[in-house]
């Protein structure tokens, strides 16, 4: 029998340039092998079909043969390849070995499961069986009995469950009439993750994906397929793994000493040892199909080498070729040339309207953040508020001064007091019916438009300031920015006037509630308002050791609110960010979705809070965060900042916590949680569109966001 390695490792890149993945390829294969299968050679990275953008299957050369119900026998190989877990590049695995075998009677299934289970526990380098973990969906009882028993035999520990977290149901794609369903193997990563009992459904970083047992049914053919994924680097920003290479950490760390954050340089990595492999096999860079893979992998490992501080001294430290070296001058030349093309074209459709937002900018003319800010000034800062200057109360969504009159008094009387300024209810146009969206805009507007007003507060929001967007004077704002306060409902509004003109509003208290408490308005809620929008204050942005989740009726009992000890902020995932700061709460942002007025969430620090209003508790906050996400708005942020929820029990921000890290999954930005602003008292003054910085749990501001 030929030397398995001759047969195997024909490639020069570096998904074979490891011993240690060699060793974790034979020891997987030996096992298959000494059971009888057969051992096929690897098919070429270029090779596929027109339902493969790249190599991802192990079972690829034989999808067809699958397809047509022929029987494949017992098969292993390796084939090099690079299959995304994820839309973040540093969720690579770089090669799948496997298996793919008939299992027409439960007997035969049964021994391929065993196999597939033994394979893997052989391919484990450090040998713990203890750590290897199997999810199982209840349903698929016959999974569950193969893989019980190679557990009982061999080692692992078993998990069946019934939700949808197992995620174990595989379309084949077009063309392809079989379905498959089947487990996943897990490796249990020691110190680190969440809890050393929690499941591997758990999105925490403890868990480390080894393989795929799947079953295929075409028609009345049953097959089973197994993809085992080595030199997996998933973990590299969470530390090492069983998978973790010597060469892949090395080429890491000279990431980090070119300058690189710890992101980024694992995503480079990963994208490097890709674009490699591919221009060793090459398949050529295009617009369309496999080559268009090609493209979106050189784009994204170009910007990232951008923001390192030698970019062609670190390829040639990770040993990039000449002609890899020449594909990637190309396709930056090509970018370059095209962001031209589409930067002139951008400015000259600005030009005959100055009204099209950020959003509108980047989806007609495929522009990035850089670009949509040198079209225009898109960092503009609003006059500081000065003692005896005006400011506008406004209501653009609920009527609320109307129910509660004596409370709107006390609380634009207190405003007077403590800060200088001159207070006063916005009028608007007596002809309009009250409270019609026409009244409400129109009273915003007047507020905006009149050069005497140098702020407008919010008296309270509400759930339909999304009516009045098409009614909003946004070029009176972007004409003469002032400071602009409010949350809640105002988020729409914070939302749409950023994306529109770039300008700077604020994300804090409103009058009804902050500003009328009863004995007065909180000490750091009082101090933040005035630090951010009057003092053009900077620095890191204070905490609150109590908080005050007490009700008071509004009616009719007139009396203080009791503190309670405010939970400490909770930091959900390490690291640092820097952006503009865009804040809101949740369930208004998700109102902008698909509209003109949506800002672009790229290069920004998000920061959401949930309103426990109408009994708006973690499960629907997580459906708006996935609806986000589905969006896309998730993905390339600077960082994530939660608010504290109002009247959460403790299971509830456990929960809220946990969606919010699965949501997330697949990023690398930083997220904390149990910040002070938004929906909870005592609450901070945040910008929206200025600049802040994350780093842990805390939030800071290096510049005043007034001028």
């Amino acid at each position: 029998m030929p030397d398995p390695e001759n047969i195997l490792f024909e490639t020069e890149s570096s998904i074979a340039e490891s011993a240690a993945t060699r060793r974790t390829v034979l020891d997987f294969l030996a096992v298959l092998r000494d059971s009888g299968y057969t051992l096929t050679p690897p098919v070429p990275v270029g090779q596929g079909d027109e339902t493969v953008h790249f190599v991802n299957a192990t079972s690829t050369p034989f999808k067809r043969v699958v397809a047509e119900g022929a029987e494949v026998g017992r098969l292993c190989h390796y084939q090099p390849c690079f299959r995304a877990h994820g839309e973040r590049p540093w969720l690579f695995a770089f090669g799948m070995a496997g298996l793919l075998a008939d299992a027409d009677d439960d007997a035969t299934f049964d021994e391929v499961v065993d196999d597939a289970h033994r394979a893997t526990l052989a391919a484990v380098p450090d040998g713990r069986v203890d750590r290897v973990h199997v999810l199982v969906d209840e349903r698929d009882e016959d999974l569950l009995r193969a893989v019980g028993a190679a557990a009982d035999r061999h080692g692992g520990t078993v998990h069946a469950l019934a939700d949808s977290r197992v995620s174990t149901r595989w379309d084949y794609g077009d063309g392809y009439p079989q379905r498959g369903r089947g487990v996943t193997y897990y490796y249990r990563r020691p110190a680190v993750g969440c809890d050393e009992a929690c499941r591997p459904d758990c999105p925490c970083p403890r868990w480390q994906p080894l393989s795929n047992s799947i079953v295929v049914e075409s028609g009345a053919r049953r097959y089973v397929e197994v993809g085992f994924g080595v030199e997996i680097t998933a973990a590299i920003p969470h530390g090492a793994n069983c998978f973790a290479l010597p060469e892949i950490d090395d080429r890491v760390q000279r990431g980090l000493a070119a300058g690189l954050s710890p992101g980024d340089a694992a995503d480079a990595v990963n994208l490097f040892r890709g674009v490699a492999l591919l221009e060793e096999s090459q398949v050529p860079a295009a617009a369309k199909g496999a080559g268009s893979v090609v493209r979106t992998f050189q784009g994204r490992l170009l910007d990232l080498l951008g923001r390192a501080d030698d970019d062609l001294a670190l390829l040639g430290a990770w040993g990039a070729s000449a002609g890899l070296r020449d594909q990637l001058e190309r396709e930056r030349e090509r970018r370059d040339a095209a962001r031209e093309r589409n930067l002139r074209a951008a400015t000259r459709a600005l030009q005959r309207d100055g009204r099209m937002s950020a959003a509108q900018l980047r989806a007609t003319f495929g522009l990035e953040p850089d670009q949509v800010r040198s079209l225009r000034p898109h960092h503009r800062l609003p006059r500081r508020l000065q003692p005896g200057g005006t400011v506008s109360v406004v209501s653009p969504s609920w009527q609320g001064a109307s129910v509660f009159p004596e409370r709107a008094r006390r609380g634009l009387d207190d405003l007077a007091s403590w800060s200088g300024l001159r207070v006063q209810v916005g009028p608007h146009d007596p002809a309009l019916p009250p409270g019609s969206r026409e009244a409400r805009a129109d009273q915003l507007n007047r507020a905006l438009r009149d050069p005497d007003v140098d702020g407008v507060l919010w008296m309270i929001g509400g759930v339909a300031a999304s009516a009045l967007l098409d009614l909003v004077d946004c070029e009176a704002f972007a004409a003469d920015p002032k400071v602009l306060c409010g949350y809640s409902d105002a988020t729409v509004l914070h939302h749409a006037l950023y994306a529109r003109t770039g300008a700077v509003t604020f994300y804090g208290p409103a009058v009804l509630s902050e500003l009328a408490e009863t004995g007065g308005t909180l000490d750091l809620t009082r101090e933040s308002f005035l630090d951010v929008t009057m003092r053009g204050w900077s620095g890191f942005f204070p905490r609150s050791e109590v908080v005050y989740e007490e009700f008071v009726d509004w009616a009719g009992e007139d009396r203080p609110r009791e503190a309670v000890p405010a939970p400490e902020r909770r930091q959900l995932r390490p690291g640092t960010g820097s952006g503009p700061l865009l804040p809101g709460c949740l369930q208004s942002a998700v109102q902008l979705i698909g509209t003109a007025w949506l800002p672009d969430y790229a290069g920004h620090v998000l920061a959401l809070e949930p309103a426990d209003d109408g009994g708006y508790g973690p499960a629907e906050a997580a459906k708006d965060l996935r609806h986000l996400q589905q969006a896309g708005l998730l993905e390339h942020l600077e960082g994530l900042v939660l608010g504290r929820p109002r009247r959460w029990s403790e299971d509830d921000r456990r929960s809220w916590e946990a969606s919010v890290l699965e949501v997330c999954h697949g990023t690398s930005y930083p997220i904390v949680s149990e910040v002070e602003f938004g929906h909870t008292d005592p609450v901070l003054t945040l910008p929206v569109g200025h600049p802040v910085q994350l780093s842990g749990v805390e939030l800071s501001m290096p510049t005043p966001a007034v001028r």
